[in-house]
């Protein structure tokens, strides 16, 4: 499916609770690869009453690049992305206290992350609207990876995901089932 077209299929369930009292968060869920960063892309440049949140754009504005500005090394990245997570969750509750509509851009590849994000949004009284970017077929989701490694990098594709990291990442992955989630095949 082309990036506009899953952009249309979601538009319409934003725009369904856009303009009530509550606040709509649009929960990107899906392996690395499968496009959720061009979704939240284009969720933003469509309607810009949402408001981008993303832990690769957090760790870029604090640390810059992986690889380019700070060394290569998992144990520090990690680290950055911890301390990333927390700005992202302090971010997201004073998006929801000022009534804002948000896009989470991260892989929600959890369950038990989905839940906390859903019961944080629920505090707000938000509404939060799941959609499962599903990759169907893992080597044409490997080579989106590479070609995406070959661009340069960017905050969204600073980290090289080696074959390794990218088998872990799919033999890990927690499918959303039975958690109103809006299944779209890539």
């Amino acid at each position: 499916m082309t990036d506009m077209r899953v952009f249309e299929r979601v538009r319409p369930l934003l725009e369904k609770y856009h303009g009530g009292q509550r606040p709509v968060v649009l929960m990107t869920c899906g392996i690395a690869g499968s496009g959720k960063t061009t979704l939240a892309k284009a969720v933003i440049s469509n309607l810009p009453q949402f408001t981008r949140l993303s832990n690769d754009e957090i760790v870029n504005e604090k640390h810059g690049l992986y690889g380019v500005d700070y060394p290569a090394e998992d144990d520090l990245y990690q680290q950055y992305l911890g301390e990333a997570d927390t700005v992202f969750h302090q971010r997201l509750r004073a998006l929801l206290e000022e009534g804002r509509n948000v896009v989470l851009d991260r892989s929600l590849y959890a369950k038990e992350d989905r839940d906390e994000l859903k019961q944080i949004i629920g505090e707000y009284g938000g509404h939060w609207v799941l959609i499962f970017l599903k990759a169907a077929d893992k080597e044409k989701l490997w080579a989106r990876i590479q070609d995406r490694s070959a661009q340069p990098k960017e905050a969204n594709s600073a980290l090289d995901i080696s074959r390794d990291t990218f088998e872990m990442y799919w033999d890990g992955f927690e499918d959303p089932h039975g958690e109103g989630e809006i299944v779209i095949g890539v």
